[in-house]
């Protein structure tokens, strides 16, 4: 049986495999839960936070000197949720477990109940917004089934849902893009590997993120063109109406006024309505601020043209200072989309630059491979498409430093120019 242990941040050193800490995700700079503790910057780190305590597990790592008070425990009573899920949780009663049908399933299949769910969705969540502009409170009842759903939806394909709500049309864009950002952070907590009851706060906060902008006029929110300074004004005030609309409703959980007060702001401290930086910045707001941009900027909007996701991705993780950088990649990988431009390593010896995803697949993604790893040269690049269980597939990305691509911004621009010469194969 695999023996853990607690011991004071002071106590920790290099060397050690961390499993957990013992007090809230805010408490501590580290998305991860589970990790070898390689940088003394990260031991610095942990010493200076306010966890009550470090868990360390001696199997995968260095073992702590030990003290007199100090005594080793089972991993079956570890107490490693973080103190988010550990609170009451007012939704929980509300929800159900998943169930036998949340298995995995194709993205065809899950396309369908995704379908069902998305209309359902274009009437639940448009009377609640709908309400709280007239001023009435939050029914949670009438929304907790359709997050059971969604959640359900993810667990077994997380790229059905995410697709079709991001096609929404612009009429719908305000309540159907919290739709979206409730699928993706569910989605996106599920890859953290939080809690259930973690899991679902997510969610709803994701469905009231953007609650404040029931109390934006609509002229605004619909406009096609550049909106004015008092306009943008307007629209900067939706976290904090959309926090005061919430107020002290106790079945809402206190994630869901953090994310919706917080998802604007960013981590070089430029954002709003507060200028928030770096780890003054929650867990959850974070998550939301990346949930709710990539949605954004992959939506048909009254005033912009949609990126497709892998543009979005690739774009998202160029912007310096906005995200944390860290979730940004966890993000990425929960999507299991690959950035427009990057590297990426194919099972059948070859290197590609990824270049777009598929206009009639979006679960496929199109590359360009250019570099041969069995014999280390260069290749003519072709554009072929990589589509799940069919042709060559990604095993994962590479640095281009290993690969000695000293110029790669210059020999990714030359095969992205050759585009016009290729013709896509199956």
């Amino acid at each position: 049986m695999r023996v853990l242990r607690h011991i004071k941040p002071a106590d920790v050193a290099t060397g050690m495999f961390i499993h957990g800490f013992v007090g809230s995700w805010f408490d501590h700079p580290f998305w991860r839960k589970k990790f070898l503790l390689e940088d003394d910057d990260d031991v610095l780190k942990i010493r200076q936070s306010r966890v009550d305590a470090v868990i360390v597990d001696d199997e995968r790592g260095s073992v702590p000197a030990p003290r007199a008070a100090e005594r080793p425990f089972a991993m079956p009573s570890l107490p490693s949720a973080p103190r988010l899920a550990t609170q009451p949780n007012p939704l929980a009663k509300r929800y159900t477990a998943p169930t036998a049908a949340t298995k995995s399933t194709s993205f065809r299949q899950e396309s369908k109940r995704a379908a069902k769910i998305v209309e359902k969705s274009k009437k639940q969540v448009g009377a609640m917004f709908e309400a709280a502009r007239m001023g009435q409170a939050i029914k949670v009842a009438d929304v907790a089934p359709l997050i059971d759903e969604i959640r359900d939806s993810v667990e077994r394909n997380n790229k059905a849902l995410t697709n079709l709500v991001r096609l929404k049309s612009k009429d719908e864009y305000t309540y159907m893009h919290s739709v979206a950002v409730c699928a993706l952070m569910i989605n996106f907590a599920r890859k953290l590997d939080l809690d259930e009851n973690t899991i679902r706060s997510m969610g709803m906060a994701g469905l009231l993120h953007d609650l404040g902008k029931m109390a934006v006029p609509q002229m605004i929110l619909d406009k096609n063109g550049r909106l004015t300074d008092e306009e943008f004004s307007a629209i900067r005030t939706h976290p904090e109406r959309g926090h005061a609309l919430i107020g002290d409703n106790p079945e809402i959980p206190d994630v869901a006024r953090d994310v919706c007060l917080h998802h604007h702001e960013k981590m070089d401290g430029t954002g709003y309505p507060f200028g928030l930086q770096g780890n003054e910045i929650s867990l959850a707001a974070r998550m939301g601020a990346i949930c709710d941009v990539y949605d954004a900027v992959t939506s048909n909007r009254p005033y912009k043209d949609p990126w497709t996701p892998c543009t979005a991705l690739g774009r998202m993780a160029q912007w310096e200072g906005h995200f944390d950088e860290r979730l940004m990649q966890v993000f990425i990988n929960s999507m299991g989309l690959y950035p427009a431009g990057g590297l990426v390593r194919l099972n059948d010896h070859r290197l590609a630059l990824v270049v777009d995803n598929c206009e009639d697949d979006p679960s496929a993604i199109r590359v360009r491979p250019f570099y041969c790893t069995s014999r280390l040269q260069l290749t003519k690049p072709v554009e072929i498409i990589i589509a799940p269980d069919r042709g060559p597939q990604i095993l994962g990305t590479e640095r281009p430093e290993f690969w000695h691509f000293d110029d790669w911004a210059a020999l990714r621009q030359s095969i992205l120019a050759k585009g016009a010469d290729l013709s896509a194969a199956a």
